[in-house]
């Protein structure tokens, strides 16, 4: 039977592209520590059998790993190939990693793992309640962490916690998810290992403590608040890598200028938006007015979002007009977006019987007239994109009947990447929010993905033209993390 690092490190891969994919799970149980320095990989032959790949396809890997200096090979009696884990390499190679994640993908995961770690923390806690497990092994992975000297050793035992604390969940499902999570996470909160083994030990201590007493709420509550902070230190460290994009100009000198950056900022977003719904709404008005059916309008609005587009990118992530089914006699929607990045502009097809148009956030109220634009709060589409977006829309009324809505999305993420530059030169903590204190963009990693609630919203600074404000300097205890 294999161990749980043969499991973790050379298990059959399931990715289309393996080429790629057979690199990056060995560099991750190298950086991880599952395979550690000096240890002797298994033959080729072997490798490349357990992990479904071609043999060539394994040895382009380890040439990979070897141009990396993670892997050297010996020739010669005794040879074949030695994981060389150099501590100063493996750093290089995990600030490599991070720079791969944005910081919505890495908000996503610090959520993730909460919920499977809080998850799997008050399950733990309930079966010692009921006398269904022993703390025994828990309590010696906590323990384990406190004993190592070098960053290596830490990110093994911390990932070893992590791995016992899933199983003592009694879930195979969810141990093998945070196995995964592990290989993905577990090297990147360890990129500024001073003071944090003593940290993670103490939060250790504390879950196990909160299991062995049989208290579930206690112990979920725990878990999550222990993943959260290290994936925030994730979170800090991967702005702090950004730095300022190349050809900003000079960063504002006051706080003054910031602010009227920022305000001219949310001023260009919805310039782009109402510029390419305006786009859009010409063609709706000529196509409509002039007695096309539902096809031929489609097409032609079709093209006038792909022009809307144009005009928006890189600000705007799409555009289009989505048909009124009572007028049509059927839902249809026009819609062009850029998944793939603003060079790449392509149609979307979503199924309108499944889409609930009634309830959308990007709905206008139904006794607005065609003038203002409404603008959404941040929200997932999940029937749609499947991106977290904020969009701006506007019902369009001709000769009287509603046909339907032009409107315009942006994602969250380019807010973040857009704001963040300028909200640098602010003071910690400070954050852009929508109309319901949700964090749309921050110069702070604890509060990407949170919320700023209604009592702590008086002093904030509305932005013109959107329903948007400036929290400037916001106390630690003013976000709530995301839920």
């Amino acid at each position: 039977m294999k161990t749980w690092k043969e499991q973790l490190a050379f298990a059959p891969l399931e990715a289309a592209d393996r080429g790629e994919e057979v690199g990056r799970r060995l560099r991750r149980a190298i950086e991880l520590g599952v395979l550690e320095d000096g240890s002797q990989l298994p033959s080729e032959s072997y490798l490349a059998s357990a992990m479904g790949v071609s043999t060539l396809t394994l040895r382009a890997a380890l040439a990979e790993l070897r141009g990396l200096g993670l892997v050297e090979t010996r020739r010669g009696k005794g040879g074949g190939s030695f994981v060389k884990a150099n501590t100063g390499d493996i750093a290089r190679m995990q600030r490599q990693s991070l720079v791969t994640y944005s910081l919505e993908d890495l908000r996503d995961l610090r959520e993730y793992r909460a919920f499977l770690a809080g998850s799997a923390a008050a399950a733990a806690a309930d079966a010692c309640r009921s006398h269904r497990l022993t703390t025994t092994r828990l309590e010696h992975a906590s323990a384990e962490i406190k004993a190592c000297e070098h960053p290596a050793d830490a990110i093994r035992a911390d990932s070893k916690f992590h791995v016992e604390l899933a199983a003592s969940s009694g879930s195979v499902r969810l141990t093998r998810q945070e196995v995964d999570l592990q290989a993905e996470v577990g090297p990147l909160l360890w990129l500024e290992p001073a003071g944090h083994k003593d940290g993670a030990a103490e939060d250790h201590a504390r879950i196990v403590e909160a299991i062995r007493a049989g208290d579930p709420g206690l112990a979920r509550d725990l878990a999550e608040e222990h993943v959260r902070r290290d994936m925030n230190r994730v979170i800090d460290e991967r702005m702090e890598l950004s730095g300022a994009p190349a050809g900003m100009p000079h960063p504002p000198e006051s706080v003054d200028d910031a602010v009227a950056a920022i305000e001219s900022l949310a001023a260009m977003f919805t310039g782009a938006a109402a510029a390419s719904m305006h786009e859009v709404e010409q063609t709706v008005r000529a196509s409509i007015g002039s007695g096309a059916g539902a096809e031929q309008a489609d097409a032609e609005i079709y093209g006038a979002a792909r022009r809307a587009m144009a005009i928006g990118v890189p600000l705007l992530y799409g555009a289009g007009f989505i048909a009124e089914r009572s007028y049509f006699g059927e839902g249809w929607i026009a819609w062009c977006y850029a998944p793939a990045g603003p060079e790449s502009p392509q149609r979307l097809y979503i199924d309108m019987d499944l889409y609930d148009v009634d309830t959308a956030p990007w709905r206008p109220n139904d006794d607005a007239d065609e003038s203002p634009i409404h603008t959404s709060h941040a929200y997932v589409d999940s029937s749609g994109t499947n991106e977290n977006l904020i969009s701006y829309s506007r019902r369009v009324i001709i000769a009287g009947n509603y046909v339907g809505v032009v409107a315009a999305d942006i994602r969250v993420s380019q807010l973040q990447t857009a704001f963040e530059p300028l909200l640098r030169s602010l003071p910690p903590n400070t954050c852009v929010i929508d109309q319901h204190g949700a964090v749309i963009a921050t110069n702070t990693g604890r509060f990407v993905g949170g919320t700023i609630p209604g009592a702590h919203r008086d002093a904030c600074r509305p932005l013109p033209g959107v329903p948007w404000s400036l929290c400037i300097g916001a106390s630690e205890e003013d976000a709530l993390p995301a839920r």
